[in-house]
């Protein structure tokens, strides 16, 4: 049954003990600027980090484990006990379907192994798999390369975190979303990494970024074929600022008031999808820009989903991005029963 939120701001309760007892706040800390001042920061908003600064090779090999690994944030992790995943992905210039579909099959085994060998190297608490761009043909090889490398991580009482696009019950069988099996990777790994975000980005026409209405549909899907509790969901810190020809750039949640005040917009909050947008004409000759973006309010709402659909928490992408008050937004959220 769909848990909206307008169920949610009447005031009605949902709730899962087992989830609820210590959900996961995972967050992203890839390459941006201020992220470890955010990092340092920040770390008694979120229990978990995934290190999204490694690549694997089409023979399964692991690439950005030397000079550039952020060994500062690592040392940090461990200093303050908060679960480090190494988040390894398809990425060889851009999200690469050969390399998903290589590593799933003819490199399937270097590949699980290296894996392991390279969590166990770093002291992490597992692997974040995020693969993009898999092809609808590799689904089912995709599925057995997480059932595999599951099975390894877990013998060596390691967890699996994979990231997935965020679709329902409409889209599934889209060609962007086919290659993923939810029911078989959710019954795989430990958490399910649903990027709820990015909806809508530069080069297709404006619109929410995160909304709650779309945000919804797809955790129906997901939950529909996965144990909640080894869900999280994605909450953006950031939107987008497009131009008119629909090109544009992300927008950091920490810039967001300083854009609105120098040019004295009035944000407009979309009850529809709980999601901020505002028009200015740009100072540099650009003409008219759309932003859609998200405020304390809206993250706050889609914090609460995880009590509302009892999922094993959320997720935040990604640190650098945001300020204290996006931080103090999801705690108002994770605490709504």
């Amino acid at each position: 049954m769909k848990k909206t939120i307008a169920v949610l701001l009447a005031g009605l309760a949902f709730s899962s003990a087992a989830a609820m007892a210590a959900p996961m706040v995972l967050t992203y800390y890839s390459d941006y600027p201020g992220n470890y001042a955010a990092l340092t920061k920040y770390y008694s908003n979120f229990n978990a980090a995934s290190v999204d600064f490694y690549n694997i090779t089409k023979d399964g090999v692991i690439t950005g484990n030397g000079a550039d690994a952020p060994t500062n944030a690592l040392s940090f992790l461990r200093s303050k006990k908060i679960a480090a995943y190494g988040c390894v992905s398809n990425v060889d210039g851009d999200w690469s379907a050969d390399i998903a579909h290589a590593v799933s099959t003819t490199a399937l085994n270097p590949s699980v192994a290296n894996l392991v060998k390279f969590a166990q190297a770093n002291g992490f608490a597992g692997i974040n798999i995020d693969f993009e761009a898999v092809a609808q043909g590799d689904r089912n090889n995709f599925s057995n390369f997480i059932q595999a490398l599951g099975r390894a991580l877990h013998a060596k009482g390691l967890k699996l975190i994979v990231s997935v696009p965020a679709f329902s019950a409409k889209d599934f069988n889209h060609e962007a979303n086919y290659g993923y099996d939810l029911r078989a990777l959710g019954a795989a790994a430990d958490y399910l990494q649903i990027m709820t975000y990015d909806e809508a980005i530069p080069t297709w026409a404006p619109g929410p970024v995160a909304g709650s209405d779309w945000m919804e549909n797809d955790l129906d899907y997901a939950v529909s074929l996965v144990v909640p509790g080894k869900i999280l969901n994605g909450i953006p810190a950031y939107g987008y600022d497009w131009k008119a020809d629909n090109s544009g750039q992300q927008l950091y949640w920490s810039k967001t008031q300083a854009l609105i005040n120098q040019y004295g917009v009035k944000p407009r909050y979309d009850a529809g999808a709980n999601s901020v947008n505002f028009a200015y004409i740009a100072r540099d000759g650009s003409g008219q820009h759309t932003v859609w973006t998200e405020n304390s309010r809206s993250v706050a709402l889609k914090a609460s989903l995880v009590n509302a659909y009892g999922l094993g928490g959320t997720s935040t992408y990604a640190l650098g991005m945001e300020d204290a008050g996006f931080w103090a937004a999801v705690r108002q959220g994770l605490s709504r029963q």
